[in-house]
């Protein structure tokens, strides 16, 4: 599953483009990197070219998907934004990247967080609400208990890169749903399904293995 890590804000506070930056500079690390925003419009303005997503676009991420009220990028109903969804979500449709950068989501708990504060706006920057899961801080004078970053894209893609952990090389979803496994078991259902595959002809080395069983209806 790909880390994943929020730039927050206030309206007109920078954090698109700062956000777009970082994703230019992780890329340049030789990360794959992904973008899930978040908006409180209905349904993506796709066919605009000055978009937040198409701004994203044009930096050359290749996987970009919008989170609104009504309509995902994708089309389908938007469930809740809950901890249990948003990761749901970042492990559907993001299982190859590295990282998601997304924007947006300051209520999921578990995302660590990064605020982007313009101090000339009026309403006062997040932090000061104790929001969770936030770690940094871009542009404050002064953030007690967090990391104060300058708003300088390498640096703080340096930083993100130190939060990374490491990847897990399996991930598996029951009826849709992700299931958590341990270190033991993530390496037992890797290991056997190795061995089986070697018993086929053609398969060598793979690298990645997608495997997808529907159990037929119990009938009693």
């Amino acid at each position: 599953m790909p880390f994943a890590i929020a730039f927050i804000g206030r309206h007109n506070s920078g954090k698109t483009t700062l956000a777009t930056q970082v994703a230019k500079e992780l890329k340049a690390l030789g990360l794959k990197v992904g973008v899930l925003k978040s908006s409180k419009e209905p349904r993506p303005r796709i066919e605009e070219s000055r978009s937040d997503t198409s701004r994203f676009w044009q930096e050359g991420v290749a996987k970009i998907a919008f989170w609104g009220k009504e309509e995902c990028f994708l089309r389908f109903y938007a469930p809740e934004k809950d901890d249990f969804t948003f990761w749901y979500f970042i492990k559907r449709f993001f299982p190859e990247e590295d990282i998601v950068i997304c924007e947006g989501f300051k209520g999921i708990r578990s995302v660590p967080k990064i605020e982007v504060v313009n101090e000339n706006l009026k309403e006062p920057p997040l932090y000061q609400e104790n929001i969770p899961g936030l770690i940094a801080v871009v542009g404050a004078k002064t953030a007690t208990g967090y990391q104060n970053l300058p708003p300088e894209p390498a640096k703080i893609a340096r930083f993100i890169m130190t939060r990374l952990p490491r990847r897990e090389t399996a991930t598996l979803l029951v009826d849709g749903k992700p299931v958590g496994l341990t270190r033991f078991v993530s390496r037992a259902l890797v290991e056997s399904l190795k061995g089986f595959l070697r018993t086929l002809r053609g398969v060598k080395n793979p690298e990645i293995i997608e495997l997808r069983i529907e159990l037929p209806k119990d009938k009693s």
